[in-house]
Parts: C-alpha cells; sequence; structure tokens
C-alpha cells in the first residue's frame, strides 16, 4: 500500500511537470531557467550557456531572528520550522525572470518557512532543477533559504538507472564530478543548496554505499546545504521508512558527519514514527527540528485531511519540524488564479481555515501561523516596504500609473507583513489589494468596522539613535488611522495620522532610547471606512544615492517592437534598477525592475527605428540615483 501511495504522488507530479507551456506566448528569445540530465551537467558551463547571466540571484541571504537568543542563521535547526516544496512551473519553458501575466504563483508567507525548494524535474524534461533567480531573490531577501532539486524517478514513471550510475561517477583520486558540478551552480547561480530525492529501484552494486560517499564529498568540498528524502535505504533498495531509523540514519548523521541538513520524513507516518524519530535524532546528537515530517497537500491545499495531532500539542509543534510537499497548491485549487482568490487561498492554509464534514467526520485545517513563531529580516536600518506583492495588474510610482500592463517578478517583492492578517475581522478586515498602489502593484486595505489594532512587522531596531518612520496612506469616509511602536522595555508610542483621500506621507521620529529596540510596528484604526497603506518606512539617516550604472544594450527587433537584452556594467549590492521607455507621446513608460546585472525585456515598441531608453537605480531605502538615458537604433535583426 505503501508504494502504491508513492507512486500516486509521483505520478501525478511527474505527468505535470511534462505539460509543455505554450511555446508561442514566448518571445525568440527568452532566457529560460536550467534544468539538465546528468550527462548535460557534466558538459555545461556558464560560459557555453547563454540563459546562465539571466538565472544568477544578485540578493544576499538576509539574516533573520525570531527573538534575541536565537540566531536563525546557525547551522543547526534550533527551533521547528518549516520547509516547503513548491513547484510554481514546469521545469520546462520556466522564464528567467518572470512573467507577463499576474496568473502566476507568487509566495507571501516567507516568514514561516525556513526552506524553500524549487520542486522540478521529470524524466522526459531533466533531473537536476536549480531554483529560479527571482525565486532565490524573494526567499533570500526574506532570510530563506533556497534550493534545487534532484529527482531520480521511480522505473515505472521514467527512471533509468543508469542516471544514478552516471550521478555517482568517482574518480581515481577520491572526487565526484557530478558534485563538483552541483557546487558549481549553485555558486554560480547564488543558491544555497540541494535536495536529493533518489525513487529508481533495482539498482546493481553498493550504490547505497556510494551515494554516502557521494554525500560526505559534497560536504566536505561546500559550506552548502543538503535535504534528504526518506526513500533510498542504505542497501540502496526504495522502502520509505516514514521515519528516521537504522536503514536510514546514515544519510542524515554517519558517525560524526552532518550529511543533511534537513530530513524529510515519508507522509505515512504514525505518532510513533515521530515519537522515535526524535529519540533517535537525539541520540545521534542532532536536533529533533531537523526532521520534517512530510505533508502531502498537493491536490487539497487547505482542505487536505491531516492528523494534527502528531505534529501539534499544547498548542505548538511536537516530535519534529514540518515538511509541506507543494505547497503552491493555493494556486492550482484557485479557479480563477486571480491575485485576491490565491491570497484569500494562502490566508487560509496559512492561518487556518473553516471546519468541514469529511467521510471521516469533521476536519478542521489548523494551518501553522498559530503554531511556529514568525521570523522577521527587519533588524537593521533602513527598512522600505511599499507592500509590493511581486506582480500587479499595473506599476505605479508615487501613485501614478506608469504602466498597464501585468506583471510578475518575485525579484521585486517586498518583505510583506510579518503578520497576514492576524484581528478581529469583526472590528477590521484586512486584506493585500491589488487594484491600487503608492509603488507597484499592491498596496495593503483596510476596512474598518470598529476601534481595532492590526500588527503589522516584527521588527529588532536599535534606539541607539532616533528612527524616523514614514507612512504613505490614505483613507475614506470617517476612519482614521494611528501609527504604533512598540518598545522592548513596554513602552508603546503612538503617532496620528493625517486624514486625507489622496496619497499621502508623514514622517514620525520615535525618540532615542539607548539598550531598547522597537519590537513592533501597526496601525491603529478609528472609526468606520476604507483606508489604503502604500508605503512604512524606517531610517535614522538618509542613505547616500546610489549611483546609476552605465549598460549595454542588445537588441532582437522583429516589425516595430523589439526584445532586449540589458547588460549593467556595475553592479552594487542592494541597489535595483528601474528600465523605462519614452513612448510615441514622451510619456515615461516602465519596463521592469531588477536587482541583477542582466535583465530581459520581451517586447518594447520601436519609434522611426529608435529606442528612447531610461534607466534610474534605486536602493532599499527609495534613494534614487542620476537619470541615464540612451537612445538606441535599432535595425532589423
Amino acid at each position: 500500500m505503501k508504494k502504491v501511495t508513492m507512486y500516486f504522488v509521483i505520478l501525478f507530479f511527474w505527468c505535470g511537470f511534462n505539460i509543455k507551456a505554450q511555446e508561442q506566448q514566448y518571445k525568440k528569445n527568452q532566457p529560460y531557467s536550467s534544468y539538465w540530465f546528468v550527462e548535460e551537467l557534466l558538459k555545461w558551463s556558464p560560459e557555453n550557456d547563454r540563459d546562465a547571466k539571466f538565472n544568477v540571484s544578485h540578493v544576499g541571504l538576509a539574516n533573520r531572528f525570531v527573538n534575541d537568543s536565537i540566531n536563525l542563521n546557525a547551522d543547526t535547526q534550533e527551533i521547528p520550522g518549516i520547509i516547503a516544496l513548491m513547484a510554481p512551473h514546469t521545469t520546462n519553458f520556466h522564464p528567467s525572470q518572470g512573467f507577463s501575466t499576474v496568473k502566476q504563483y507568487a509566495f507571501p508567507f516567507w516568514q514561516y518557512i525556513d526552506y524553500f525548494v524549487q520542486w522540478g524535474g521529470s524524466a522526459n524534461e531533466g533531473i537536476i532543477v536549480p531554483p529560479t533567480a527571482f525565486w532565490t531573490d524573494a526567499a533570500h531577501k526574506n532570510g530563506v533559504k533556497s534550493i534545487g532539486t534532484v529527482f531520480f524517478p521511480p522505473n515505472v514513471y521514467g527512471g533509468k538507472e543508469e542516471w544514478v550510475y552516471e550521478f555517482l561517477v568517482k574518480n581515481d583520486d577520491g572526487s565526484f564530478p557530478v558534485a563538483d558540478k552541483l557546487i558549481e551552480v549553485e555558486n554560480t547561480y547564488n543558491f544555497d543548496g540541494w535536495f536529493i530525492n533518489q525513487e529508481t529501484y533495482d539498482l546493481k552494486g553498493d550504490v547505497g554505499e556510494l551515494m554516502q560517499q557521494f554525500i560526505k564529498y559534497y560536504r566536505e568540498q561546500s559550506t552548502l546545504k543538503l535535504v534528504w528524502y526518506d526513500a533510498m535505504i542504505d542497501d540502496s533498495r526504495v522502502i520509505w521508512q516514514d521515519e528516521l531509523n537504522n536503514h536510514n540514519q546514515m544519510y542524515f548523521q554517519n558517525d560524526d558527519i552532518n550529511m543533511s541538513d534537513v530530513f524529510f520524513i515519508n507522509f505515512r507516518y504514525n505518532e510513533v514514527n515521530l515519537e522515535d524519530s526524535k529519540a533517535l535524532a537525539q541520540q545521534l546528537g542532532r536536533s529533533e527540528w531537523e526532521l520534517f515530517a512530510g505533508i502531502d497537500i498537493q491536490s487539497k491545499s487547505y482542505k487536505t485531511p491531516v492528523k494534527w495531532d502528531m505534529l501539534y500539542k499544547n498548542g505548538q509543534p511536537n516530535n519534529t519540524s514540518v515538511g509541506l510537499y507543494w505547497s503552491n497548491s493555493t494556486f492550482d485549487i484557485s479557479e480563477t488564479k486571480t491575485p485576491e482568490d490565491v491570497y484569500s487561498n494562502e490566508q487560509k492554509f496559512w492561518n487556518g481555515g473553516p471546519t468541514k464534514e469529511t467521510r471521516f467526520g469533521k476536519s478542521t485545517w489548523l494551518g501553522f501561523s498559530d503554531y511556529f513563531t514568525p521570523r522577521s529580516v527587519i533588524n537593521e536600518l533602513p527598512f522600505k516596504s511599499n507592500f509590493n506583492y511581486g506582480l500587479g495588474k499595473f506599476y505605479n510610482e508615487n501613485g501614478k500609473t506608469i504602466s498597464n500592463k501585468e506583471w510578475h517578478n518575485l525579484s521585486i517583492q517586498d518583505v510583506l507583513p510579518t503578520w497576514q492578517f492576524q484581528v478581529d475581522s469583526t472590528k477590521v478586515k484586512a486584506t493585500i489589494n491589488f487594484n491600487d498602489s503608492y509603488v507597484g502593484g499592491s498596496s495593503l486595505f483596510f476596512e474598518g468596522i470598529q476601534d481595532a489594532e492590526i500588527p503589522l512587522y516584527k521588527t529588532k531596531i536599535e534606539l541607539d539613535k532616533s528612527v524616523k518612520v514614514q507612512v504613505v496612506s490614505k483613507t475614506t469616509d470617517n476612519l482614521s488611522l494611528e501609527l504604533y511602536c512598540k518598545l522592548s522595555n513596554g513602552e508603546i508610542v503612538t503617532f496620528p495620522i493625517k486624514k486625507t483621500s489622496t496619497w499621502s506621507t508623514g514622517t514620525y521620529s520615535v525618540q532615542r532610547n539607548k539598550k531598547v529596540q522597537i519590537s513592533e510596528i501597526g496601525i491603529i484604526t478609528k472609526g468606520k471606512g476604507s483606508a489604503f497603506l502604500g508605503e512604512i518606512s524606517l531610517y535614522n539617516k538618509k542613505e547616500l544615492k546610489p549611483t546609476t550604472s552605465s549598460f549595454i544594450a542588445e537588441t532582437f527587433v522583429e516589425d516595430n517592437k523589439a526584445e532586449l537584452y540589458i547588460h549593467f556594467n556595475e553592479i552594487q549590492e542592494n541597489v535595483y534598477h528601474n528600465i523605462y521607455y519614452l513612448n510615441a507621446n514622451n510619456e515615461k513608460v516602465w519596463l521592469g525592475k531588477t536587482p541583477s546585472q542582466d535583465f530581459y525585456i520581451p517586447e518594447i515598441p520601436t519609434k522611426n527605428g529608435k529606442i528612447n531608453l531610461i534607466i534610474q537605480s534605486v536602493n532599499l531605502g527609495g534613494e534614487t540615483g542620476k537619470i541615464v538615458r540612451k537612445v538606441l537604433v535599432v535595425s532589423k535583426n
């Protein structure tokens, strides 16, 4: 029964990833994310891959915290966490830097996960899949580690034993060429590790021992992460154990060698399995929180029946951390695929959903926000968020629309509120709004019914200097807003926000107070009506203006439109490039924004064989550099 169940999961996964994307929706020069079979990977290099430069993440892994005593960037999992396996697109034809539609998946609840795994690979496409750069950018901005996938399918679904043998080829000097290549890919594309899912069976020889040697070599050669899935056991047979035991512990801890940072336990465990797994992990000198009990929510999302009593006890995780398989099902189950509908599903998934009748009786989806402590990266200045979801039906700057085209690019997703939204809905309704924004394609929207407090961001900002807090908002009817800042000494500082029906900026000062921190920022609503929040920023001094990079552009022209490759000659940490052109009416139109050194623009109209291009850089605090203009003289290729 166990094999049948697991194979069904893989069959669904494998078939889903062989649905070919519609190639005609992409332009001829569209760069795509990488994927390989073993033989292809061994031949790969950044120099011989035209698309490689578009697949590099340029966002560093942010430091995150829960409280003063827990360092979440440590090598060991000190508290219970979540690893989320997401399959946001097919393995092939996955654009490197986003889409021209809002009907693609974007993830808003980074504060509850520690690892993001780009789930992918199939027997027909490729079995080694690094995470797409814009997903890594968003993960890193939130302090989440980004992981690629190595997937060896079951034979019955196209897996081939020779792929495993090729993967584990060992040189006479003890090195493993594929391990070296995996490390090269990670270092080139700037992500954090690999998830190894070995489910090909009928292997000959000492493959289990060779896999252990492979992992040891990988760990010796790098500090990169490794996630192991509970499938292949020590003698190379594929027998899911549903626990950590003596048949698979060597892939987790082998004597004094930490083999995997995360051990993903198969889905059909019982409470004793998890209790025994915890005991063995501790016996091996490891934390039980480095074991992640899998929940398969691929087909039903928050409607999936889950035996929560195995995972939670006394209001907190019990025995192990949690592994989510296919958490992007919040998008899959949406009939409309609109951002509003998908975000509603996300809130139910993470915050808990309604009680419903099943053939087994009543089932309640408990979610995760009540059981896992949210993480935060807001521990240094400056910080600025326009609540930009990473996609939009339009793009605004300072409340003015400068593009009416849909877009999707998680590289420019802001750090979204820590609490989304843990408020009494009988007093105030809070959500992300996709129809208005101050900057980007979204804002926060509150509909006040009674006076209410809305916590937004967990922070750890030292008050060794006074801190400025800037808020951009607009209100309607009889609703008024107050900004509040909770301090670590218990004090709460509040500031009334000027009531205005158009976007208005207010700046407030939290006074210097040594050995005290701002620990929470939120909004208080008073009265009835609605309000939009378009920006919150914190700083104690203005950043230096960034230097807008010079650039070169390669054009590909067809009829009166062009595709563009833009290469920025200088790259600065935490500096983004806004790209515009002047249209036929000499109006500035937004084309995109990127932290990357190389960026692709799928379509831009030409005017009399020319393109008037504008570049302006912006840093994390919102300071902008000088405008750089260039007229491109183009001709048909």
